[in-house]
C-alpha cells in the first residue's frame, strides 16, 4: 500500500507530492485499471486509504463465487467444491495480496470470473474477463492467454487418463485469437506508458548490481539453489500455510489409483479438470520465459505464486472429499468402539483445528503482513506542515511517512527499486549524498545538502551512529556498499557524528526512538 495505493491522493490534491520522483514513478507503473479505480472512488469522496479497506472483502466475495461455480463445473458435488473454496479463502486471507487492494488484489476476482466463463464457454464475458485482467494485473493476462493456447490441444479423458493433441476446430482458435486480440489492444497503450524511465533492467546489469545478488533488496543471483527454485522472486513460491492445500499435489495419484477409482467423489469429476492442467503448464512456461527474458516479462515467481492457489485449491479440495468419503466408508464397515474413539479423539479435532487454527486473529495480522508506524506524534507534527514539505531519513519510517502526513520524502527502503536504470539512479543518488551528509564530521555537509534540495525535516532514529544501524539490505547490500562499509568504519572510530550533537537543540518532535530535526535550526547553528 505504501508503493500502489498512496500516491493516489493526488486525484484528490494535485498539490500533493510535488515534484516528487517517487510518486510519478509509481504512478507510472500503477496498471490503467487500478489508477482508474481509485480516480473514480476519489471523486465520489472515498480517499485512497479508506477505499483500500474497503475493496478487500468484495473482491474476496466476487472471488469466491466465481471460485466455487468454477469448481462445480470441475467436480459437481458441493462439498468438494466448498471445501476447495474455504481452503482457497484460507490462503487468500491469510495473506498480503487480498487485504492490501493493490493490484495484486484484482488477480483473484479477474481470474476466477476468467477460469468461469472459460469452462462454461462463455466468449464475450471471457474477453471482457480478458481485458480486465490486462488493466488490473497483464502478468496474469499473460497466464490467460497461455491457457487458450494450450487448449488448442483437445483433450481426451478416458480410464483416469487425459490425452491432448493438436485441434483444427473452429472454436478454441476462435477463442485464442480473439483473446489474443483483446490482449494486445489492451496492454500496448500500458507498455508504451513506461517510456517515461526507459526499458527495465537487463540480466547483465542485474548480475553486477548487488542489489539483485544474495542479502540483496531484490536478491535473485547468488542465493542457494534450494532457495533459488523454492523461494523468493526466482522460486516456485508453493503456498505453505494452512499446509493443508498441498493435499492438492495428490490428486493425481487418486485419480490414478484403483482403489481410489471406485470413489463416488473421483468418479464425478468432469473432462473440464483438464482446467488445472492447462493452467499448470500455461504457468510454468511463462514462468521459464520470465527467467529466459529477465526482467521483460517481471520476475519469474508472479506467474505460479497466484496460479498455485487457484490449482491446488481446487485439487485438494477434491482430494479431502475423496479421502473423506473413503473414510466414512471404513467407519460404517468397521464401526466398533475403537472407531468412535479415533473420530472423536483424532479426526474430528483435527478437523476443527485445519478449520478455526486459520481463523485465530494474532495470526491472521502477522500473515497479512500490516505494518505498524511506530511515531504518530511526529505524524501529527507533519501532518500540519505545507504539502510542498521534503523529509530525508535513512530509517525504516522513512517509508511510512508518504501514507501517515501526505508528504514526499527523500529516499527509503519501499522505494529504491532498482527495476528500472533511469528511476533508480536518482534515488540511489539521493540515498548516497544523504548518507554522506548524515555521517560526516562536518556540519557544511548538511548545509550544502539542505541549500542543494530543499529538505524541511531530518527524521534521526537514536542508534542511527552506531554502525550496526546501516546494515540494512537496501544500504549495506547495494551498490553503496563501499561507502556504508567507509562510514561504518568512521562510527566505529567515533567520527562522523557532527549532526547528533545539534539533535537535542534542532528536535521539533521527537519520542524516545525518534527525533524529527528542523533544518532551518541545522543551518542557524552553522552560522
Amino acid at each position: 500500500m505504501r508503493q500502489h495505493v498512496v500516491w493516489f491522493y493526488q486525484f484528490i490534491d494535485p498539490g500533493l507530492f510535488p515534484e516528487d520522483i517517487i510518486a510519478d514513478y509509481f504512478r507510472s507503473v500503477a496498471p490503467w485499471g487500478v489508477s482508474a479505480f481509485y480516480w473514480l472512488g476519489a471523486k465520489v469522496g472515498l480517499t485512497p486509504l479508506v477505499l483500500a479497506k474497503l475493496l478487500p472483502l468484495p473482491l474476496g466475495l466476487i472471488a469466491t463465487v466465481f471460485f466455487f461455480f468454477t469448481t462445480l463445473e470441475l467436480i459437481p458435488i458441493p462439498f468438494a467444491a466448498w471445501l476447495s473454496t474455504l481452503i482457497f479463502n484460507q490462503h487468500l486471507w491469510l495473506n498480503d495480496d487480498l487485504v492490501t487492494a493493490t493490484p495484486r488484489a484484482f488477480v483473484y476476482p479477474l481470474f476466477s470470473a476468467f477460469l468461469y466463463f472459460l469452462v462454461r464457454r462463455l466468449l464475450l464475458p471471457m474477453l471482457v474477463a480478458i481485458a480486465l485482467l490486462g488493466l488490473f494485473f497483464p502478468q496474469m493476462m499473460l497466464v490467460a492467454l497461455a491457457i487458450l493456447g494450450i487448449r488448442l490441444m483437445q483433450g481426451t479423458w478416458a480410464n483416469g487418463r487425459l490425452r491432448l493433441q493438436l485441434t483444427f476446430q473452429g472454436q478454441p482458435w476462435r477463442y485464442a485469437l480473439l483473446g489474443l486480440l483483446v490482449a494486445t489492444m489492451v496492454v500496448v497503450p500500458f507498455a508504451l506508458n513506461l517510456s517515461d524511465y526507459g526499458s527495465a533492467v537487463t540480466a547483465e546489469q542485474m548480475r553486477s548490481q548487488l542489489e539483485y545478488q544474495a542479502q540483496g533488496r531484490n536478491a535473485y543471483f547468488g542465493v542457494h539453489p534450494l532457495s533459488f527454485v523454492l523461494h523468493g522472486s526466482s522460486g516456485l513460491r508453493i503456498p505453505v500455510f494452512p499446509s493443508i492445500i498441498w493435499a492438492g499435489f495428490a490428486l493425481p495419484l487418486l485419480i490414478r489409483n484403483k482403489r481410489f477409482c471406485s470413489s463416488h467423489i473421483i468418479q464425478a469429476i468432469t473432462p473440464k479438470i483438464r482446467l488445472l492442467l492447462d493452467l499448470t503448464l500455461a504457468s510454468f512456461i511463462l514462468y521459464f520465459a520470465a527467467h529466459a527474458l529477465l526482467l521483460r516479462l517481471h520476475f519469474p515467481s508472479r506467474y505460479l505464486y497466484h496460479s498455485w492457489r487457484f490449482i491446488l485449491a481446487i485439487a485438494s479440495g477434491i482430494v479431502l472429499a475423496a479421502l473423506g468419503e473413503m473414510g466414512w466408508r471404513w467407519w460404517q464397515k468397521w464401526r466398533s468402539p475403537l472407531s468412535r474413539i479415533l473420530l472423536r479423539l483424532i479426526i474430528m479435532p483435527l478437523i476443527l483445528v485445519l478449520l478455526l487454527v486459520p481463523l485465530w486473529p494474532p495470526l491472521v495480522f502477522a500473515f497479512q503482513g500490516w505494518v505498524q508506524g511506530e511515531t504518530p506524534d511526529i505524524y501529527a507534527y507533519l501532518a500540519k506542515q505545507p504539502t510542498d514539505t521534503l523529509v530525508a531519513s535513512l530509517a525504516p519510517e522513512a517509508d511510512n511517512i508518504p501514507a501517515f502526513t501526505l508528504l514526499s520524502t527523500w529516499t527509503g527502503r519501499e522505494f529504491s527499486l532498482p527495476h528500472h536504470p533511469q528511476y533508480y539512479t536518482v534515488v540511489r543518488q539521493r540515498t548516497a549524498d544523504l548518507l554522506q551528509a548524515l555521517y560526516s564530521s562536518d556540519l557544511r555537509d548538511i548545509q550544502r545538502l539542505i541549500d542543494r534540495t530543499g529538505i524541511d525535516f531530518f527524521l534521526i532514529e537514536t542508534d542511527a551512529f552506531e554502525s550496526r544501524y546501516l546494515d540494512q539490505d537496501w544500504l549495506l547490500h547495494s551498490s553503496l556498499q563501499p561507502q556504508v562499509k567507509e562510514i561504518m568504519e568512521q562510527l566505529e572510530s567515533g567520527a562522523g557524528r557532527a549532526i547528533a550533537s545539534h539533535i537535542p537543540t534542532c528536535a521539533v518532535a521527537s519520542t524516545k526512538q525518534y527525533a524529527l530535526l528542523d533544518s532551518t535550526c541545522l543551518t542557524n547553528q552553522m552560522n
